[in-house]
């Protein structure tokens, strides 16, 4: 594994985990809550994001995309922008309202909503590992929810009306794993079915251009009704916050497109994804005191369990796959009639 790869890897965790412990904290410390304010700080770098590419991107490529045979291709990336502009609004409203500990085991769930993607769009076949995982990750859900629900029900005369919006909640980081299911599945489908037409970085272009084409207005308009706290602290929180979302997203393109690593990209990004969980329920817990009790580990227990299933699954495919390339070639004996 090359020492980019290995870059690559620590920012992407750091920026990933980084980014929503920090809108954590302004929630907790300001207590600010506002959507739009966050979907604002994704946009700032989104024009800074695209000059790594712009220079493959030029008049004569849209002119190539926009022939009529070719059209159609369009449709995938602006299709999954809006996708990803609904999901990013609903989650950033979401984490307003719920602990991190309670969004990182619930925003789990899009491996659930991959199951249908897998059968009827890229006709993957779905093991059953992948079932055994999905279960083990619903009982982690509702064992959590369960814990949720009973939390706040008992503060159901309280003042704060969003400590009571359970089920709205529940509904809501739903809604944002399927779609979060939707437009990866979707770009994944894309690519392998037109690569040939559409390259990553002009769908990564059309795609990122789509969400702050339509995010932009909605976002720089409602931030002026509620303006975010602004002191140091805040600003720092705010810059890191912005960055780490773009540089994010580079980190996982870059690696999702490096052909010289040791093991598949995805069994890479798989275990990257666990630590980084990790590393933000830590916080949760010890950092910002969120509750932490046996049916809390519990659901944990189960949620480790997923992931240690859909990982092993992942680390047996490639082993099988490498096998099966590297089997030695065996002489066979040949009939001395079969040689005439």
């Amino acid at each position: 594994m090359t020492w980019l790869v290995v870059l690559n890897s620590i920012l992407f965790i750091a920026t990933l985990s980084g980014y929503l412990i920090c809108m954590k904290y302004i929630t907790y410390t300001y207590e600010y809550r506002n959507e739009w304010f966050n979907v604002l700080l994704t946009l700032i770098f989104t024009p800074f994001y695209s000059c790594f590419f712009i220079r493959k991107f030029s008049l004569t490529r849209i002119r190539y995309y926009m022939a009529p045979e070719r059209r159609i291709v369009l449709i995938y990336p602006i299709a999954t922008g809006i996708l990803y502009t609904v999901e990013t609004v609903l989650v950033f409203f979401v984490l307003n309202t719920v602990t991190l500990s309670y969004y990182t085991i619930m925003r789990s769930g899009f491996i659930i909503f991959n199951i249908p993607w897998f059968k009827y769009l890229l006709k993957k076949p779905v093991t059953r590992l992948y079932y055994a995982s999905c279960a083990a990750l619903f009982v982690s859900h509702v064992i959590v929810s369960s814990q949720y629900v009973f939390q706040y029900q008992s503060q159901s005369n309280a003042a704060d009306s969003r400590a009571q919006n359970v089920v709205q909640n529940m509904i809501i980081i739903s809604i944002s794993c399927f779609l979060n299911s939707a437009y990866n599945n979707v770009i994944e489908y894309t690519m392998s079915k037109y690569g040939d037409i559409i390259t990553n970085i002009d769908f990564q272009i059309i795609f990122q251009s789509t969400f702050f084409v339509i995010a932009a207005p909605w976002a720089v308009y409602y931030t002026t009704f509620n303006v975010p706290p602004l002191n140091s602290t805040s600003v720092t929180m705010y810059v890191f916050i912005a960055f780490g979302l773009q540089l994010y997203m580079f980190n996982k393109i870059y690696i999702l497109n490096n052909k010289r690593v040791e093991i598949p990209t995805n069994i890479l990004l798989s275990g990257l994804d666990i630590l980084r969980r990790v590393i933000q329920l830590t916080y949760s817990f010890v950092w910002f005191k969120e509750p932490f009790d046996a049916i809390i580990g519990i659901s944990l227990l189960f949620l480790g369990l997923s992931g240690g299933l859909l990982l092993y699954q992942y680390v047996r495919d490639y082993m099988v796959r490498a096998k099966l390339q590297h089997l030695p070639m065996v002489e066979m004996d040949v009939p001395a009639d079969a040689e005439a």
